[in-house]
């Protein structure tokens, strides 16, 4: 939001818990907008995510399109859901006139409710407030300490019921450590992105037996296994 301040006789803007971007959108922190503005991280995550040109690609949270234009330049098609009308607004002045507009589709909405069309690979820097629900098969930038949970090992400090979880029904590996000053506006926090490929077959389990025990397990960690059960 933005505040109107006189001084002198004339209206000064100041800006109240708002960043403005050079098309003069305000990215508001409460609402995990932080738009990666470095062109050598956006590159490096288009070439690690591997993405072939016969790819739909899913962006979760595209914002004013830093990571899309990229994406669309690898990919046969992007699907980019974004909740704030605005961004939506920007992202299709954006890609209109460009050779890339009949490949990019816009969903407007909450990533969490939508029934999501077919895709080969998601890639995005998603708000962290989602990152957990989020979790499925993705290229995607977590605050680091989450993404350190996913890929952490047996007697690892953050080793815990959602590294056991995530590790046993995919393959996890972490791709680079993004600095908060990569960003604007910049977070709080560094960043990380991490590549989660689902295991093909999935293992023969029961998951939700199999989720209770570890949430036992987990839940009484000064104890052995004897000592829960």
């Amino acid at each position: 939001m933005s505040g109107l301040r006189v001084a002198g006789g004339v209206a000064k803007r100041t800006a109240k818990k708002a960043v403005t971007s050079i098309s003069g959108i305000e990215f508001h922190k409460s609402k995990g907008q932080h738009i990666l503005k470095n062109p050598l991280v956006v590159q490096s995550i288009v070439e690690k995510s591997g993405i072939k040109s016969t790819d739909v690609v899913l962006e979760i949270g595209p914002g004013t399109g830093n990571l899309t234009m990229k994406l669309l330049e690898k990919a046969k098609r992007v699907v980019a859901v974004e909740v704030d009308h605005r961004m939506v607004t920007e992202l299709s002045r954006r890609v209109q006139g460009t050779p890339y507009a009949s490949q990019l589709q816009i969903l407007q909405g909450d990533v969490l409710k939508l029934d999501l069309p077919y895709f080969d690979l998601c890639v995005a820097n998603i708000p962290y407030q989602i990152s957990s629900p989020l979790t499925f098969k993705l290229i995607i930038m977590y605050q680091h300490e989450f993404a350190m949970r996913l890929v952490a090992k047996p007697g690892d400090s953050l080793y815990s019921r959602l590294a056991v979880n995530t590790q046993l029904l995919a393959r996890v590996s972490h791709l680079l450590k993004v600095g908060k000053n990569n960003f604007r506006p910049p977070p709080k926090v560094d960043s990380s992105v991490v590549r989660i490929e689902p295991r093909n077959p999935p293992p023969p389990i029961n998951f939700l037996e199999w989720d209770g025990l570890t949430r036992l397990c987990f839940g009484r960690k000064n104890k052995t296994l004897g000592g829960i059960f």
